[in-house]
């Protein structure tokens, strides 16, 4: 684990190859052998920097409850964190919530993407609630409770009798309560408002946005995901110009968690024919 300084906070990552070929993701935590980190490997030699968004892991925690747009802070540190290592453009993947900084900076900071991948996410336009709740003390109760965080910790259910995808899915579940289980307090209590990453104030507004993204995307997930709903995401692919699309019948929401070398392969491909692409 490394660590750097930007925007007044320390942001912990991980890195993966070398060379100029850069991929980064960022999210609160990751899976070991997650696709990002593939991609960092043979055969495919991105130089992969996996961060860990603020108020997590070994990043600057948060002791701050108020809820707060973190999808803006957690974007804009990665932008930071590019700047200060020297990286004028790269590409982008994440998985579920690592998508946030994806379409953030697809909508505000183009110029930077190569291109993007967004896996098991998408991106939706809803309104800020007029008034948050504070967070609940039942969740800080969770912290260091691991039955309490059994309840809580990734689990994928639907039906399969791969021995590789059920392996794979029993690691993911282990190391996530594992995680969970380290976490303090304070990481239970961090509380974004926002998944807007466009700025826009209407659906008319965020479709409008979506509809003037110049960089190459593609989505990528399962048919069975209940939370990145594949008509949401058909809504976007028809949208984005030049955008592409990739279902697989047989996943639900964890699906790069448990099949990454699949997803590593994907987002290769996509990220190779984005050079010279004819929209």
């Amino acid at each position: 684990m490394k660590t750097i300084q930007v925007n007044g906070v320390t942001l912990a990552y991980e890195e993966f190859g070398t060379g100029d070929q850069y991929l980064i993701s960022t999210q609160n935590f990751f899976f070991s052998g997650c696709h990002m980190e593939l991609l960092g490997k043979e055969p495919y030699h991105y130089h992969t920097f996996l961060i860990y968004m603020r108020g997590y892991n070994q990043s600057s925690h948060i002791f701050d409850t108020e809820p707060k747009d973190y999808a803006t802070i957690w974007s804009e540190d990665v932008i930071a964190f590019a700047k200060a290592m020297g990286i004028p453009s790269f590409y982008y993947t994440g998985v579920s919530h690592g998508n946030i900084a994806g379409w953030y900076i697809a909508f505000h900071h183009p110029e930077l993407l190569r291109g993007f991948a967004c896996v098991d996410g998408t991106a939706f336009y809803k309104p800020t609630p007029p008034v948050i709740p504070r967070q609940s003390d039942g969740i800080e109760k969770m912290a260091g409770n691991r039955e309490l965080l059994k309840t809580i910790a990734w689990n994928e259910e639907w039906p399969t009798q791969n021995p590789q995808r059920l392996s794979r899915r029993e690691f993911c579940r282990k190391q996530h309560l594992d995680i969970l289980t380290a976490r303090a307090p304070e990481e239970f209590t961090v509380r974004n408002i926002s998944m807007n990453c466009s700025g826009a104030r209407s659906m008319e507004e965020y479709l409008d946005a979506v509809s003037k993204i110049p960089v190459p995307v593609m989505l990528l997930g399962g048919a069975l995901d209940p939370l990145a709903i594949p008509e949401e995401m058909l809504t976007l692919a028809r949208t984005i110009p030049g955008a592409q699309m990739k279902m697989y019948q047989h996943y639900g929401h964890g699906a790069a968690d448990e099949c990454p070398e699949i997803f590593a392969r994907d987002c290769d491909r996509f990220f190779r024919d984005t050079t010279g692409r004819v929209l």
